[in-house]
């Protein structure tokens, strides 16, 4: 699947490179989106080995290749980030986990602060997906949120995300700022499955299914928290494509793929 998109999208891109003058630069930009799409998939396959293994470091360094080739790419720096941070290395102690998931949470919320510089359009995207991380890595670290709160001024997760979503308001100014967060949930779940990372995915599912209720329209909040129980029961093998509707929901569109 993953190999079918890149050589289309290589295809695509040689077309467009064609109707443009042939300057030194897109000449360049072309020869690097030449190899990404023999290189993605074996990248990709590297990191989920590494994360399945709980090696946090390697799930670091390999996620930061592909972040290289796609500098521009805010879906798959998402996914890398909360790959990072909520690897978890079975054999520490709950005080030394919580300490290491501290230091990636920060490095991961960084890593995010820098891919802001190519996202363009898809700034307030990353922005929200920093103010959704502290929580869900706390739901992930028993005692994570105890340490943040030492740092954090004593609001601990919800201090950290705050900080974040004021960014979001005063760049993107709408009523409706702190509720969006909840609606890219399908969007990075299907970049973190995508990489393989199908544990990190239903945990980001879990998190907005919890949290729907937020959202003020209480009709359209219970039809949401419907539509992701969906998804995370034939994620889990306990409901079947076929008795869902959720591909009935265009919202859902990203994680189609995934779920048949």
């Amino acid at each position: 699947m993953f190999e079918l998109r890149s050589a289309c999208a290589l295809i695509l891109f040689a077309g467009a490179v064609t109707t443009l003058p042939p300057t030194p630069d897109r000449v360049r930009e072309f020869g690097s989106w030449c190899l990404r799409p023999a290189r993605l998939p074996f990248a990709w396959r590297s990191l989920e080995a590494a994360r399945e293994d709980g090696d946090a470091r390697e799930v670091f360094a390999r996620g930061q290749q592909i972040m290289q080739m796609v500098p521009s790419w805010a879906d798959g720096h998402a996914a890398f980030v909360y790959n990072y941070v909520l690897t978890q290395d079975q054999s520490l102690s709950r005080e030394m986990s919580a300490k290491k998931a501290e230091a990636r949470l920060y490095e991961g919320l960084a890593m995010l602060e820098q891919a802001r510089e190519h996202a363009g359009k898809r700034e307030r995207f990353l922005l929200q997906m920093a103010a959704y991380l502290p929580d869900l890595a706390c739901d992930n670290f028993p005692g994570l949120n105890d340490l943040l709160r030492q740092r954090e001024l004593a609001g601990g997760a919800s201090s950290l995300a705050a900080t974040y979503l004021a960014e979001v308001e005063r760049l993107y100014p709408t009523s409706a700022t702190r509720e969006q967060v909840l609606w890219y949930a399908p969007t990075l779940a299907a970049s973190l499955l995508e990489s393989g990372a199908k544990a990190a995915a239903l945990k980001v599912l879990d998190n907005a299914i919890a949290r729907a209720p937020e959202i003020r329209d209480q009709v359209l909040a219970t039809e949401w928290q419907d539509r992701l129980q969906e998804v995370t029961l034939i994620l889990r093998g306990s409901l079947t494509a076929e008795h869902s509707t959720v591909f009935e929901d265009p919202r859902f569109e990203s994680l189609w793929p995934y779920l048949r």
